[in-house]
């Protein structure tokens, strides 16, 4: 009785064995779909950051055009969905849906900006899969007038495979920074 045990149990062991390392072999092996490899299907993470500093690069140079009085290049760059949205620190007011941010795109910043020189500054950046954050300051400088620093949050969404921009903050920088009163 004991010997038939023991075989029954080497038997169980071995085939276990064998189903494992079966396991093994076929996890191993590529998995081909339609003439597609995984590797030609699955986005590769430098060709997602690429494609991320290729946008905020576009959106940089769609700042400078739209200083020169040209919005449609900024336009293009933004989400045109109902749920963008822009809280505008100068004017003090906030923006929601696409309609809302073309027109003050149109008609508000787009005609007091015009003749302005742009330079920016990137803080920080960050991108996943379907969504990505940019952190910068940005001057305008209008000839006779005082400089304007902004620190600007932008946040964008990958739509059609593309980076679009779904909002942005803007402050007006203090040229003083405040001090913490709050850990006394």
């Amino acid at each position: 009785m004991k010997r038939n045990i023991s075989v029954f149990i080497l038997l169980i062991l071995l085939a276990s064995s064998f189903k494992y390392r079966t396991k093994a072999k076929e996890t191993d092996q590529q998995t081909i779909r339609a003439g597609f490899t995984a590797a030609n299907v699955l986005p590769k993470e430098e060709d997602s950051k690429a494609a991320f500093v290729g946008a905020v690069a576009r959106l940089q140079q769609a700042n400078q055009e739209f200083v020169k009085g040209n919005t449609e290049s900024l336009k293009a760059l933004w989400s045109h969905s109902a749920d963008v949205t822009v809280f505008d620190g100068i004017s003090n007011q906030e923006l929601k849906g696409w309609e809302a941010v073309e027109l003050n795109l149109n008609n508000g910043p787009a005609k007091s900006y015009q003749n302005t020189d742009y330079t920016f500054h990137e803080i920080a950046s960050r991108q996943g899969d379907d969504q990505a954050y940019l952190l910068q300051e940005e001057s305008y400088k209008k000839p006779g007038a005082k400089l304007l620093n902004l620190h600007v949050t932008m946040l964008f969404r990958k739509e059609n495979n593309e980076w679009k921009i779904i909002h942005r903050h803007e402050d007006i920088l203090t040229s003083k920074p405040k001090s913490d009163k709050t850990s006394k």
